[in-house]
């Protein structure tokens, strides 16, 4: 096992001062997650739930449009390509991406498809509740060609592809690998965040991101498995065809399994956090530095240490947020 390298504040300056000309494209479930925050002083009489009272409404932009937003908080050109309805919710949807400087030509309206939306209600900093609505059969065949035939033209123009699965029927096998094929032929990176039960659609990708979990649960590993051991995640990423495999381990940190030339390599990066009040989108957090920075140029451990430190800072706000450029340069001494 590798030491991970120590940053300093300069150098991940000068790595961030790249993210201007850097260009993503962010394919994937586009969400809305909105939040209704307030107190609680009373059960109700109704049944044995609390009753919140409501004082604030916020609406976030959620799954692959949060990537899309962590990405551009970062300074980096973006454009995300998923699927919406045609209803009010997808209306919020798109003038939050324009709002945020973020290219959305790549949302598609499809007629009597459900925006998908997650609604949480918040007390005292605390969720009580999260109603989700939302549809998860899969697009229909031209649909899925309109989203994929956006993304191969990307490959012309952008530096990364970063894919964001969270099962809900944007991502399918074929397009999928297409894709993968053109942007790898290319030579420029592709990661995915992976969802269980699609792990084999990611073949041949640059970087898939797993937390522990999602690999006891989508792949190949032999049933009773509780862990991800060195000689399980090298076999996972050969089995896969990656260059690298990132495993998330809440807090403990990440592990990174990887190939220099003809030796394997092992890197664990302890957690940073220090005080933890939502994990909310810190997936999309971590996946969203490492794009930038491979899509910069970043040597990919160097990349892997600033999404670790990125997840650290978004962990402390309640709710999906994003880490800005100047956050994240700050966060190291």
């Amino acid at each position: 096992m590798t030491d991970p390298p120590r940053l300093s504040r300069e150098r991940v300056e000068e790595y961030t001062k790249r993210f201007a000309s850097t260009r993503i494209s962010v394919l994937g479930d586009v969400m809305l997650d909105r939040y209704f925050w307030g107190d609680v002083d009373r059960i109700s009489p109704e049944a044995p739930v609390p009753i919140v009272r409501v004082s604030r409404r916020s609406a976030r932009l959620g799954g692959a449009a949060n990537v899309a937003a962590n990405l551009r908080a970062l300074g980096v050109d973006v454009k995300i390509t998923g699927v919406v309805g045609d209803d009010r919710e997808a209306g919020e949807v798109r003038r939050m991406v324009a709002d945020l400087g973020i290219n959305g030509d790549g949302l598609i309206e499809t007629p009597g498809r459900e925006t998908t939306e997650k609604v949480r209600i918040i007390a005292r900093n605390q969720q009580v509740v999260r109603a989700d609505f939302e549809a998860e059969d899969g697009l229909d065949r031209e649909t899925s060609k309109r989203v994929f035939e956006t993304v191969r033209a990307d490959a012309n123009e952008y530096s990364a592809l970063l894919v964001s699965d969270y099962g809900k029927g944007v991502i399918s096998e074929d397009y999928l690998r297409e894709a993968i094929s053109v942007w790898r032929s290319r030579g420029k990176p592709v990661l995915v965040d992976p969802h269980v039960g699609h792990f084999q659609w990611y073949r041949g990708a640059t970087v898939v991101t797993p937390n522990v979990k999602e690999v006891l649960r989508g792949t190949s590993l032999p049933p009773g498995t509780k862990d991800v051991s060195s000689d399980g995640a090298f076999r996972i990423r050969d089995e896969l065809e990656l260059d690298a495999l990132l495993v998330t381990r809440g807090e403990h940190g990440m592990s990174l399994y990887y190939e220099d030339g003809d030796e394997r390599r092992e890197v664990h990066i302890p957690t940073v956090a220090k005080e933890v009040y939502d994990v909310t989108g810190a997936g999309d957090t971590v996946i969203g530095v490492l794009a930038a920075g491979l899509g910069a140029g970043v040597e990919l451990v160097d990349a892997v240490v600033m999404a670790n430190q990125a997840a650290g800072e978004a962990v402390k706000e309640v709710g999906t947020s994003v880490v800005t450029r100047e956050t994240l340069v700050a966060a190291f001494e």
